[in-house]
């Protein structure tokens, strides 16, 4: 059940800004970046999963992906989709935080993904994101310093929303169908164990290729696909706790070090003894 994750865009500065617009939907894999990401939906209505949790978004919404991060938007084809889009350095985070202000709490997730705020305090900060574009496409005097003490200021009021949000933050979403929600359940209490869809389908009562595709339809995601993702966490999570990798990969349920290694590798950006992939620069625009 191994699944390959892709690592898409790498970023050359501290940040950088896109304000894009269009109507051609996404057709966008499963990914991660090394840099977080924080994104303004302008118009449009879709969806964004984020570390195997699937938000609803709406106009207004703000998203925020954290430094390797598996993620998809989901946009439908012909539905007007305008965003502005943030890269920005986990270095430059770190540089810029202190010990009361950490800015990669932001893009943690412990405060959740997707904030929805209150009409004023959204208003208050896309304001901040527009002089922000304006500064950075002009080369007045200061331009570097004041963009980025808008970027800053821009982070920090999001940081303060996420605290004490005025509006709310979004839940992920649950599927419709009660049968896929027994299912998940079913997968993240038995995750370690192996689980054939023959036998899941003969658990539940239904046709293999009807389970498949409900569950697909439901949740955006394969069964294998969303096992190999809750595993790998999983896995990070034992990893970060001071287990060996080689420990780690047989609890999870892989029965393959050298395929855990491998998809660990693709999903995370680094082998699970922390060692960073080679990276190649490129300069363009992933969502």
């Amino acid at each position: 059940m191994e699944q390959e994750y892709e690592k898409r865009g790498y970023l050359l500065e501290d940040f950088r800004l896109f304000h894009l617009q269009d109507a051609q939907g996404t057709n966008v894999g499963f990914h991660y970046h090394e840099f977080c990401k924080l994104l303004l939906l302008r118009s449009g209505s879709g969806g964004y999963s984020v570390e195997g949790q699937r938000y609803s978004l709406e106009s207004g919404d703000i998203v925020l992906i954290g430094s390797r991060c598996v993620h998809r938007p989901e946009f439908e084809k012909g539905v007007p989709y305008e965003r502005t889009i943030i890269y920005i350095s986990p270095e430059f985070l770190q540089q810029q935080s202190d010990r009361e202000c950490n800015l990669m709490d932001c893009f943690s997730g412990k405060h959740g993904h997707v904030l929805r705020l209150s009409e004023p305090r959204r208003r208050s900060l896309f304001a901040i994101a527009d002089e922000l574009e304006k500064e950075l496409s002009g080369n007045a005097y200061g331009r570097v310093i004041l963009s980025n003490g808008l970027l800053l200021r821009l982070l920090v009021e999001t940081g303060r929303s996420l605290q004490h949000p005025d509006g709310n933050v979004p839940c992920p979403m649950q599927p419709h169908s009660s049968r896929v929600l027994e299912i998940l359940r079913y997968l993240d209490a038995h995750l370690t164990e192996d689980i054939t869809i023959d036998a899941l389908a003969e658990r539940f009562y239904l046709s293999k290729y009807h389970m498949m595709r409900l569950f697909r339809r439901e949740t955006g995601d394969s069964i294998h696909s969303y096992l190999s993702h809750r595993r790998l966490l999983y896995a990070r999570d034992l990893i970060a706790q001071g287990i060996s990798a080689t420990e780690a990969c047989f609890r999870c349920g892989w029965h393959s070090y050298s395929s855990f290694t491998r998809a660990y590798s693709k999903y995370f950006g680094s082998t699970p003894t922390g060692r960073n992939d080679t990276a190649v620069w490129a300069d363009e625009t992933y969502e």
